[in-house]
């Protein structure tokens, strides 16, 4: 019934604000975390003064009063509660509202408490209206770490808990009560030098917390922006700026990393190396700025036909590109190979001065092999660029299978 446990933990709260705001609502939620547990305390003590009213024959209207104060202390302790689960579920966007219940809510128990030393002390002789004051005044003291954060809140307390019953008794126990007020006077002094000292104390550490937490958050950006720099430059530098297609460093990392894996699964690696036929025909016919369109619109049709997020295709040099098919066979690259070329052949790239025809074309080698120790990553790509030669060799514009000896 009364969980009012603020998730401190869970929640670590960044300043957004200016640091007078930010400090208000952190002396809110510390008010708040004071006050979860002490409506037991403050039922209990109650208690006390209501058993009195039994000595003077007043047990009615001192337990009525009891059973008011128990009730405006069930208040206080919902309003907590109410707090904490809007606080847990991060939609406390007025600190000022909440704060402004609290007040109130702290008031109404301080009149509580006056008046209880009223209602229950006037019947009773001087002895036990001392006691009462006593009671009142423990109330007061015990007050001053739960609620001595906000000062207003605490002198009020003060004020309408222990300074009209003090006033009263110092009156009806003549010099006695004289020496009582003197005594309360300097219990007020003592009470308003250490509020003074713990808003000191609290203000220089929470300052301290402010600055630290901005510091962190400069120092998060920082990282955060170092971080994704350096994402950029991996990225810069893994990635052929041209074709967008990933460069060679990248293929032979992916290339070291696929040769282990299908070697321990007992898979089969297959590697294409292309090249766009009589390319240097076509640079010297348009130039090279239109020989780079021509690599791009190429890059694009050969990845446009992987299909798999296993498969890498990269430009590891001029018009040479490599594509690696994990766990394809020969077959498989083959039938890939011939669709690329239709693909191609489909796209009309003019090539007014080649050989072959009016159309861009390219030759394709294919190399395959199931990874173990007589075989090697190198020997493979070897084997692939060999079979890429032969289909040059042959009259490119052809697809060559390569040789299966990679020792």
């Amino acid at each position: 019934m009364f969980d009012n446990k603020l998730n401190f933990k869970k929640k670590q709260r960044v300043p957004e604000t200016g640091i007078e705001e930010w400090m208000f609502q952190e002396k809110v939620i510390m008010l708040y975390r004071n006050q979860t547990q002490s409506w037991v305390i403050s039922i209990l003590a109650s208690a006390i003064l209501a058993y009195l009213s039994l000595e003077s024959n007043n047990g009615i209207a001192g337990f009525s009063w009891w059973a008011i104060f128990v009730a405006i202390t069930l208040l206080r302790t919902w309003n907590t509660r109410k707090f904490c689960q809007v606080y847990n579920r991060g939609h406390v966007e007025d600190f000022r509202h909440w704060y402004n219940r609290f007040y109130v809510t702290t008031v109404m128990a301080g009149i509580g408490w006056g008046a209880g030393g009223f209602i229950i002390g006037t019947p009773l002789d001087a002895l036990s209206q001392v006691f009462i004051f006593i009671v009142l005044i423990g109330v007061g003291a015990a007050a001053i770490p739960l609620l001595g954060v906000m000062q207003r809140i605490m002198l009020c307390f003060q004020a309408v808990s222990t300074i009209p019953y003090a006033i009263y008794i110092s009156i009806m126990l003549g010099d006695r009560g004289t020496i009582l007020l003197y005594m309360f006077v300097l219990y007020a002094v003592g009470v308003v030098a250490s509020m003074r000292r713990m808003d000191i104390n609290l203000t220089e550490s929470m300052t301290l917390q402010y600055e630290n937490s901005q510091m962190v958050n400069t120092l998060s950006e920082s990282n955060q922006q170092l971080q994704n720099a350096n994402e950029k430059l991996e990225t810069l530098t893994l990635e052929d700026a041209l074709t967008e297609l990933h460069n060679r460093r990248y293929f032979e990392m992916q290339l070291e990393f696929e040769w282990k894996r299908e070697s321990r699964e007992k898979k089969i690696l297959t590697l294409m190396v292309i090249d766009i036929d009589y390319f240097k025909l076509y640079n010297d016919t348009y130039g090279h700025a239109e020989g780079d369109v021509c690599l791009k619109n190429v890059s694009h049709i050969l990845q446009s036909s992987l299909h798999r997020s296993t498969d890498v295709i990269a430009r590891i040099g001029g018009e040479e590109f490599v594509v690696m098919l994990p766990n394809i066979d020969v077959d498989g690259a083959l039938t890939l190979a011939n669709q690329m070329q239709q693909q191609l052949h489909r796209a009309e790239l003019t090539h007014a001065t080649s050989p072959l025809g009016e159309y861009v074309t390219v030759s394709i080698g294919i190399a395959s092999v199931l990874p173990d120790e007589n075989a090697t990553a190198l020997g493979l790509f070897k084997a692939a660029d060999k079979a890429l030669y032969k289909a040059k060799a042959k009259g490119r514009n052809q697809v060559v299978i390569g040789e299966m000896d990679l020792t």
